[in-house]
């Protein structure tokens, strides 16, 4: 390149243009990171590359070596959903979720295929759908409301299993948590506990239902499941209209005789 007889100009104005624009659609750091390394193949010096960009000299030979082990996933952040991974996601694969009492079924392509996890097994479905979410299969959303965890907490677990593997998602203090078996009867004290919240005006928060099922049941039921089913038996939608049902209920007058 440097040998080559074509003499290159450019234009401050088009290079800002273009640049905001990049920036705006793959990040920051992504174009810096292909800028740089651009440079390193034109055969620029890396101390000069590393200034030019005001990253750390270290920072920049950390990101070459990256480049040489991963590839193309060296110039994402990981921080960020990524451009590339959604490409490739779109291209390559479609996945779907389907929770049932006993299993976690992962359907692939929309057809036939499909992954099932039983859900007692806590660790095997956090990797599994981690592994994805890293991936850029599966969205924040989507894994988050699996797990019944935030998507908050989500995006650390998923930043501790890529730098430490999945030896970091176990809770050492109490070994892998059971998953609670939601019976019909605990489904009842569910759908009975929320109700009762909603037409006494009380919160139906799964922090605040989890609290008094326990204390009244006296059960051990996390607040994530408790959450994860409630959404699934649509009771946050129930909880909202059953007071307004009740109160015309009560302005009905009775046809019994």
């Amino acid at each position: 390149m440097s040998n080559c007889p074509i003499r290159l100009s450019f234009s401050k104005i088009h290079s800002d243009k273009r640049l905001e624009k990049a920036y705006e659609t793959f990040g920051i750091k992504t174009i810096n990171r292909i800028i740089s390394f651009t440079l390193f193949l034109l055969g620029a010096k890396r101390q000069d590359i590393a200034q030019y960009l005001g990253m750390p000299i270290g920072t920049f030979l950390s990101f070459l070596t990256r480049t040489d082990r991963y590839g193309l996933s060296a110039f994402e952040d990981r921080r960020k959903s990524s451009p590339f991974k959604a490409l490739r996601a779109e291209a390559l694969l479609k996945i779907s979720l389907d929770v049932t009492e006993q299993n976690l079924i992962i359907q692939l392509n929309g057809n036939n295929q499909s992954i099932i996890i039983p859900r007692k097994n806590q660790l095997q479905c956090k990797v599994i759908l981690l592994t994805f979410l890293n991936n850029g299969l599966l969205s924040f959303k989507e894994v988050s409301e699996v797990l019944g965890f935030s998507v908050r907490y989500t995006r650390e677990l998923n930043t501790k299993m890529h730098d430490a593997d999945v030896s970091c998602l176990i809770d050492k203090r109490k070994g892998q948590i059971h998953d609670y078996r939601f019976t019909p009867e605990i489904k009842a004290e569910l759908i009975q506990q929320v109700a009762a919240n909603a037409i006494t005006g009380k919160p139906t928060s799964s922090r605040l239902i989890s609290e008094q099922i326990n204390e009244r049941c006296n059960l051990t039921l996390p607040d994530r499941s408790i959450r994860l089913h409630m959404k699934k038996l649509g009771l946050p939608k129930i909880s909202e209209s059953l007071p307004t049902i009740v109160e015309d209920l009560k302005k009905t007058p009775s046809n019994d005789h």
